[in-house]
């Protein structure tokens, strides 16, 4: 998980805080037993680091307030010797202590601890010789009543395990079980022995072909104050598990609904985490909960709005006289350079392996872990160990789930990354993870000595990621149908529960004494201000009660009337049974009532079901429930699934959002695409209209071209050869090349508007017979930009005057035969461009005489007329 930003906490660093210890702090060791029984922590043996010299210290360490005590003097006495034919010899007789040992193996049953086997100093040597290492294959017992070493007495056996060091063992039922370990020249032990500690004999053995020891591998069972072990690799629904029903009736009360409880083991009812200081603990006088109202009985509400009866999957049911026995669950893992992986289950009563190495699966799979250790948590696994690679040093705590056999980390926050943490233990009763170490030292360097550390002590709440004992069945199937069909039936009440909303329940008054101390506890207080005012004979005017609310018998409890009959469920039954009680807003009113009256019972069971129905849609309420009954572990939950569903969203929204953004940009090209393709089609379409063409013509005309040769009977060029050809005044001027607008009007002209005049030299024939222009006025000059059909003024006046009063006009004989008139520069042997014609060309006049003279008037006149072209004043 990447590191918070700085100034922010992760919300992982809220499950674990770290404390230091007190009072007689052992120093560092190597290869000492630590083992927790009830509030009591008790640490025995060890090398010392410093002298390297082994001990057989005990220490005790006060959980309650984290403080060391070293019990050491007083434990390791040599006992005296009881009278022979003492008949409480044999019974009562004490051991001398453990001779000093370390990689030992310790495990509580019942009031004692059972120590096996160990390394340590031979007892047989003499001064000046080295010291010696041997092995044991001892079992000594500590009891801790008395604080005292028992004398165990084992007989002899085939079965008996061979001295060993840093093995395995673990308790199932009765049985403890010997696994692995190493002899005196470091070679595995291949083999698994089992001890009876009711009749202390070892009663079998079996080889197992696995190297097993405590550097590599864990043993771990259900012990007989924990959560009951799931069958392995079964998927398993909590909240559903068991759908059998029983048709059987109890007293008319109709019991079909009513679901099946698990067969699962038996175990002692855990108390819960956070007690409340007292179970008597009552509000002042006059409060709400304490207020007594005087009325008579009222009709209950109808049977059939309290028959549903819905069963959670409680995983134990009562606890049996015997010692239940539970799997035995074995870890390893070795290679660490690619890390090896191996579970296998020994199932009672004859121990038999099961290996389901290859079934563990998950996201991420626990790294290799040096010296763990494990317990077993509710329907988890739990390992723990110290992970060393070259760029990583911490203590890593994984899970297990024994039904899907799915591993997942158990992320802690930041406290493990630095400092050196060594050994972890299950704090059953608290559903906490102790980890003891020193936070201000090197975990590389104190790994080189295997040393555990003992000044710190890091407190993971297990609960807050799901993981805790469930609770157990206190009664049986049949007593929870006789405690509901009591509390319908209202000739076996006494008493009335006034609920907010004006409904009343008949209740029996013995029964909620005897389950709710607070109600019980009103109860002595009212019957002895009844009794004190009957003895005086004075009435209890300005008191709380009064001198007949005995015999009203009613109590008003301010909750709705599912909460209180919920409430009243529980009390009958000890158990969350009907599918009323389940309700999600019932459950949160259930567990504020039980934080208020110290019931630690009900605590329990509502935080538990609270649990199995924590969702997105109900994560807001739990956590608001969980903070105002200080239920930490379920608030912490609670928090993080509204942080996963807030998380969710925004991805849902940013993918969301992508996917529009994709879309859109799709569309986009997709206009983009259909948009080109139309403009490549209209571009297309204009070129085939010979747009190519009138741009060739358009740069062909602004080029200068050399005029071409003289015909041989001609003596110069047609001025006209230079110009834009064009029809007068009424001509469109044509648009520049690089400002064309394709869909503006102009740029769509088409080519016939364009003037592509061929500018050819006009042809050699003799021009038409003209009227000889006047000789009293000199032709004007005509401007360079001055074009046929546009007139000076001179030349306007002139022609004026000669065209109205001659009529200037010839019949140009053409291909159509029409008739039209010229302008009077025509008279110049150059016909004009008219804006009906396309391809205007340069026409010569015909001659229409056939006299020889005449012939030769119009030559000289050409001559003339070419002359005056080419003078210098055009």
């Amino acid at each position: 998980m990447p590191a918070p930003a700085p100034g922010l906490q992760s919300i992982s660093d809220l499950t674990t805080t770290s404390r230091i210890t007190t009072g007689d702090i052992p120093p560092p060791l190597v290869g000492a037993t630590m083992t927790i029984v009830d509030d009591k922590l008790y640490l025995f043996g060890g090398r010392l680091i410093q002298t390297r010299q082994m001990t057989n210290s005990l220490y005790i360490l006060h959980l309650e307030e984290f403080r060391w005590e070293n019990v050491s003097e007083v434990v390791n006495v040599t006992p005296t010797k009881l009278p022979v034919g003492d008949p409480g010899a044999e019974e009562n007789e004490m051991s001398p202590p453990p001779a000093e040992r370390y990689f030992h193996s310790a495990n509580p049953y019942k009031n004692m601890i059972v120590f096996f086997g160990g390394m340590g100093p031979s007892p047989n040597l003499n001064d000046g010789q080295q010291q010696e290492l041997v092995v044991y294959d001892d079992v000594k017992v500590l009891d801790l009543e008395i604080l005292k070493w028992r004398q165990i007495r084992i007989p002899s056996s085939p079965h008996a395990p061979k001295p060993r060091y840093a093995h395995l063992s673990s308790i199932s039922g009765n049985k403890l079980i010997v696994i692995g370990g190493q002899d005196i020249s470091n070679q595995y032990i291949e083999e698994i022995n089992v001890l009876d500690l009711d009749s202390w004999q070892w009663v079998s053995s079996m080889p197992f072909d696995k190297h097993c020891g405590s550097y590599r591998s864990i043993a771990v069972s259900g012990s007989s104050q924990g959560s009951a072990i799931p069958q392995i690799g079964s998927e398993v629904d909590q909240s559903s598990t068991s759908s059998q029903l029983s048709p059987t009736s109890v007293d008319g009360f109709p019991t079909s609904y009513l679901r099946k409880g698990s067969t699962a083991s038996s175990l002692h009812y855990t108390p819960s985490l956070r007690r409340s200081s007292s179970n008597l603990a009552l509000p002042k006088k006059g409060g709400p909960m304490s207020r007594l109202s005087g009325s008579g009985f009222g009709t209950s509400p109808p049977s059939d709005q309290r028959s549903s009866i819905y069963r959670l999957s409680y995983i134990v049911p009562p606890t049996p006289v015997q010692q239940e026995e539970h799997p035995v669950y074995l870890y390893s893992n070795f290679n660490f350079s690619d890390v090896k992986r191996e579970l296998q289950v020994l199932n009672p009563p004859q121990f038999q392996v099961q290996d389901h190495s290859q079934s563990m699966s998950g996201n991420l799979l626990p790294p290799g872990l040096r010296f763990p250790t494990g317990a077993i948590a509710g329907q988890y696994l739990l390992l723990s160990g110290t992970y060393l690679t070259n760029t990583q040093q911490s203590f890593s705590i994984w899970a297990l789930n024994l039904t899907s056999l799915v591993w997942n980390r158990i992320d802690t926050g930041s406290v493990f990354n630095s400092g050196s943490w060594n050994r972890g233990l299950l704090l059953e009763s608290s559903n906490a993870y102790l980890v003891f170490g020193n936070r201000d030292r090197s975990l590389a360097d104190d790994y080189q000595n295997r040393q555990t550390n003992f000044e710190h002590v890091s407190i993971v709440d297990l609960e807050a990621f799901g993981i805790y004992q469930h609770p157990p069945t206190t009664m049986t199937q049949t007593a929870q149908e006789l405690g509901l069909g009591l509390l319908n039936d209202p000739a076996m009440a006494d008493f009335e529960i006034l609920t907010i909303d004006g409904q009343r329940i008949p209740v029996n008054s013995s029964i909620l004494a005897t389950r709710w101390p607070y109600f019980g506890a009103l109860l002595r207080e009212q019957e002895d201000l009844d009794a004190s005012a009957s003895v005086s004979g004075t009435t209890l005017e300005g008191t709380e009660f009064d001198s007949d609310m005995f015999a009203k018998r009613t109590l008003s409890l301010p909750e709705p009337y599912t909460v209180v009959l919920a409430f009243l469920q529980y009390l009958y039954t000890d158990h969350l049974v009907t599918a009323q009680q389940h309700h999600s807003q019932v459950l949160s009113q259930l567990l504020l009532l039980a934080d208020m009256y110290g019931l630690d019972r009900l605590r329990d069971l509502a935080t538990h079901a609270l649990h199995q129905m924590l969702n997105m849609s109900t994560a807001a309420m739990v956590y608001e429930t969980a903070a105002l009954s200080q239920q930490t572990g379920l608030q912490i939950r609670s928090l993080k699934v509204m942080i996963a569903a807030k998380k969710m969203l925004q991805q849902q929204q940013l993918k969301l959002q992508q996917q529009q953004a994709h879309s859109q940009s799709i569309s986009a090209e997709h206009a983009w695409r259909t948009g080109n393709e139309q403009h490549q089609d209209d571009y297309n379409g204009y070129n085939s209209n010979g747009y190519m063409s009138q741009q060739q013509n358009i740069q062909g005309i602004f080029q200068p071209t050399p005029p071409p040769p003289l015909s041989p009977g001609s003596m110069s060029t047609s001025p006209e050869y230079h110009r834009l050809s064009m029809s007068g005044a009424q001509g469109i001027a044509l648009p520049h090349p690089m400002v064309r607008n394709r869909n503006s009007q102009l740029g769509s002209i088409q080519p016939q508007h364009w003037n592509t005049e061929p500018l050819t030299p006009p042809p050699a024939s003799p021009p038409p017979p003209a009227a000889a222009p006047p000789k009293s006025a000199p032709p004007a000059k005509q401007s360079f930009f001055s074009f046929p059909g546009s007139k000076s003024k001179a030349e306007k006046q002139a022609a004026s005057s000669s065209v109205s009063s001659s009529g200037a006009s010839i019949s140009g004989s053409s291909s159509n035969g029409n008739s039209r008139k010229i302008p009077a520069f025509a008279n110049m042997g150059v016909s004009p461009i008219t804006a009906q014609s396309d391809t205007a060309s340069v026409r010569s006049a015909k001659s229409t005489g056939s006299d020889p003279d005449k012939k030769k008037l119009d030559e000289q006149h050409k001559r003339e007329v070419m002359l005056r072209l080419l003078d210098g004043s055009y």
